[in-house]
């Protein structure tokens, strides 16, 4: 993802921004002059599909919901707070703004609910610290869960992280009930430190860590380099520029994974649940910096690599690829269809996942101009979230 700000900029190879590739507001006119998100379009009448505004917040950067709660969403703002919406009420749940970093691609990112946060209120932030460093944070919730009890973060990980681009920024827990984070390569163009082959930072992998009650982590004996010599056995997958969001489908338990490009390939990747068990597979090389994509970026050497289901390419006007989730909502027709984006171009696209490579990519005719993520609430719901304000649930057309 590109660098974060308030207001438009010029379309940079390496910036995390709100760019002036995409259309400014939340209901204008696209690059080609295409309708809003408000228009009916030939495309979202086929698929039968509609954004129906949930609300405006300041600079939202994800939707989520607790395990089984059908009556609360969380949404979180890149200052450092968290919006809790029952019905039409909002509260602040979180408000941790004098600790986050908003410059660059910083911020407070992500949010996930521990798996048995009914009964413990325990939950998780992902934010970028003052320092730079990338932080997860364990917070716990009052006893109605409507609020957060004063004086009980934890820190669970803290990563360094020398420039400020490629933050990563997402957080899961999978059906094994670990938690799931994806941290960038450290920043720079082309990775610099070489940090995606190196196995012994985190910095450029998909991690998996079991979080302690009171703060820290327990590294999971399952995972694919825990206890290997020269390899940090938090790593689930490497070869990474910048995973910024990825999801577990619903029905299946599988991990989709997007990974923003250089300057030329963003990608989308996809990792099954391993036979008779509730993990995905791990171990797995994503190929960057020998990779973009399908495409060699580097000289060097990629062990095992892996391409990807679905790739975009920059020049069909695209920059930095927003990753979605597989759409399990049966009252959409997109449903087992993974839906994303791009932060460049407001078009949401569909694609269905199989394991030989994506079939049927194509727009849905919504369109969503900042477009910095997507969420997934308790029912299954599908939500867009924009950088710029509105956040959207994909809704059936009336």
């Amino acid at each position: 993802m590109r660098r974060l700000a308030a207001s438009l900029v010029l379309c940079l190879p390496l910036a995390f921004s709100v760019s002036a590739c995409a259309s400014e507001g939340d209901g204008g006119a696209g690059p080609s002059g295409a309708s809003g998100p408000g228009d009916t379009t030939v495309e979202a009448a086929a698929a039968g599909v509609r954004l129906a505004l949930v609300g405006r917040f300041d600079q939202p950067t994800y939707l989520t919901a607790p395990p089984g709660d059908r009556s609360r969403r969380f949404v979180t703002e890149r200052d450092g707070r968290v919006v809790l919406l029952r019905g039409k009420r909002r509260s602040t749940f979180l408000d941790i703004s004098s600790r986050v970093l908003t410059d660059g691609e910083g911020g407070l990112l992500s949010l996930a609910f521990h798996p048995r946060y009914r009964a413990n209120g325990r939950y998780f932030v992902y934010y970028v610290a003052r320092d730079g460093a990338i932080v997860i944070t364990q917070f716990r919730a009052t006893a109605d869960r409507n609020r957060t009890r004063p004086g009980s973060g934890r820190t669970v990980i803290r990563v360094a992280h020398p420039r400020t681009n490629h933050k990563g920024g997402q957080l899961q827990f999978g059906r094994d009930g670990l938690l799931y984070a994806g941290f960038g390569d450290g920043g720079g163009g082309g990775d610099p430190d070489r940090n995606g082959q190196d196995r012994s930072t985190l910095l450029g992998a998909l991690v998996r860590i079991d979080p302690r009650p009171g703060g820290g982590y327990r590294i999971p004996p399952s995972n694919p380099f825990a206890g290997r010599a020269g390899a940090r056995g938090e790593i689930f997958a490497y070869g990474l520029r910048n995973p910024y969001r990825f999801s577990f489908d619903r029905r299946t338990g599988a991990l989709v994974l997007s990974d923003v490009g250089e300057s030329d390939v963003e990608e989308v990747n996809r990792l099954a649940l391993v036979d008779g068990t509730r993990s995905p597979r791990g171990g797995v090389n994503f190929g960057w910096p020998v990779f973009e994509g399908d495409r060699r970026f580097a000289d060097g050497d990629a062990p095992g690599h892996v391409g990807p289901l679905l790739v975009r390419t920059h020049d069909q006007g695209v920059c930095s690829i927003t990753g979605g989730y597989v759409v399990r909502d049966r009252s959409l027709r997109l449903r087992g269809r993974y839906v994303y984006g791009d932060l460049c171009d407001p078009a949401i696209r569909s694609a269905r996942l199989l394991p030989g490579g994506a079939r049927g990519d194509r727009p849905t005719g919504l369109r969503v101009p900042q477009l910095v993520s997507f969420g997934e609430d308790a029912r299954g719901r599908v939500y867009a979230v924009s950088l710029s304000g509105p956040v959207y649930r994909l809704a059936p057309r009336r």
